[in-house]
């Protein structure tokens, strides 16, 4: 493997010499993608089967369950601006390796729980694993790698996500026959121990460790990266249009996520039908992801966010109004409007106050972005729970995108590289 990194004046921006697929850069990514693959799969996909079975066993409401998605959520959103601070000054691998063992305490309790309360305790444990290696500090890891090519090293990194529909639901169908609800979980966990062996042995904090620059950036001598100052970006309405389009498709994915199978179940689906409608929607953001990754890197990555926006919106608006027939379409563009969000939220970032506070920047945009996710699964929940429906919840979901496009207007760039 050739491990050269292109060389060029830092005043110049050039193409890089050598491509990223030549060099460590490409272990990054795919690194990135199996982080994601099993941190978000077991804190999003891998949940959301047990859920029929929590409630059948246990007698619990649906808004009862999704109420715990909220507590981890704000653990997740409490957590991730302190943590961005130290992923600015030490990297993300050790916080990734403690992550990885924090996830397998998250099942081995859940396997356990016989209370609400111990539901609300396995979550807070997760939305802790999840703060330590999930999408934050995956991006972050990304975003130290990569300047050129930063779209499509993101949508491979986060293809983990949609991957993880085909590995951890079907398991979870599997085993609970076989094993019950402790044993399947038990089995499971494991998963968070190999993402920590995983990441002892591939990842490397920084390019420089490996004699490398950032992908497409000449090397940082002076040990500052360009950018500007985390609270110059903080007083910016550009910055606050960010974030309230994180919070507001965060409420929507994670809403729509977390009740999808439950929704599919009162469409009169039984529950291998619902894991397939699951893995419809991701298996399209997963297209969405390498699609709008790869145009990012092309096109002005402000049109590229509004047109994801755009697509989500119509998704939504079809599963409001969806049958039995329609839903499958319905969720296909959801989940393609839904792929690339996160990698444009990060390349936005990155675009609008350079690398100089991202950590920081993306922690203050988690803890919006988690309150979000976690209102979305509670109150999508709560909407069933009250109306017997989901109907009212989607409607109000194509509401707040159509509220993020506005937002996202009103985004402009406050820091540009040098010609």
């Amino acid at each position: 493997m050739n491990l050269a990194s292109p060389q060029h004046s830092p005043d110049q921006k050039q193409a890089p010499a050598v491509s990223w697929l030549k060099t460590y850069h490409v272990v990054i990514a795919l690194s990135g993608c199996l982080i994601l693959l099993i941190s978000n799969g077991m804190a999003l996909t891998g949940l959301t089967p047990f859920r029929p079975e929590l409630i059948k066993t246990y007698g619990w409401t649906m808004q009862q369950l999704t109420f715990g998605d909220l507590v981890a959520f704000a653990v997740v959103g409490v957590l991730a601006p302190m943590l961005g601070a130290v992923m600015d000054k030490i990297g993300v691998k050790r916080l990734m390796m403690c992550g990885g063992v924090v996830l397998a305490l998250a099942y081995f309790t859940f396997g356990r729980v016989q209370s609400l309360g111990g539901v609300y305790l396995a979550h807070a444990i997760l939305g802790l694993a999840v703060a330590l290696s999930g999408l934050v500090p995956t991006a972050r890891l990304i975003g130290r790698w990569f300047n050129a090519k930063r779209g499509t090293a993101m949508g491979i990194a986060l293809a983990g996500s949609s991957l993880a529909s085909f590995v951890f639901p079907p398991l979870v169908v599997k085993f609970l026959p076989q094993y019950g609800i402790t044993g399947s979980f038990d089995r499971i966990a494991i998963a968070g121990f190999v993402l920590t062996a995983f990441v002892a042995l591939f990842v490397v904090d920084e390019p420089e460790q490996k004699q490398l620059s950032c992908y497409g950036e000449a090397p940082i001598t002076d040990g500052v990266l360009p950018g500007i100052e985390f609270r110059a970006a903080l007083r910016t309405v550009a910055f606050w249009c960010l974030t309230l389009g994180a919070a507001a498709t965060f409420f929507s994915m994670l809403g729509t996520l977390f009740n999808l199978v439950p929704h599919m179940l009162d469409l009169g689906f039984d529950r291998g039908e619902a894991v397939r409608g699951m893995q419809v929607m991701l298996s399209a953001a997963l297209i969405g992801k390498f699609a709008f990754g790869w145009l990012s890197d092309y096109l002005e990555p402000k049109l590229v966010y509004l047109c994801n926006l755009a697509v989500m919106a119509l998704g939504a608006l079809l599963t409001a109004l969806a049958g039995v027939q329609e839903i499958w379409l319905a969720l296909a563009i959801f989940g393609l409007g839904w792929g690339g969000l996160y990698t444009m939220l990060q390349i936005l970032v990155v675009k609008s106050f350079g690398m100089r506070a991202t950590g920081k920047l993306m922690g203050v945009i988690a803890f919006f972005d988690a309150l979000g996710g976690g209102l979305g699964s509670f109150v999508l929940g709560s909407i069933r729970t009250h109306y017997g429906s989901y109907t009212l919840g989607f409607y109000l979901v194509f509401a707040l995108i159509l509220l993020a496009m506005l937002a996202a207007t009103q985004i402009r760039p406050h820091f540009q590289t040098k010609p």
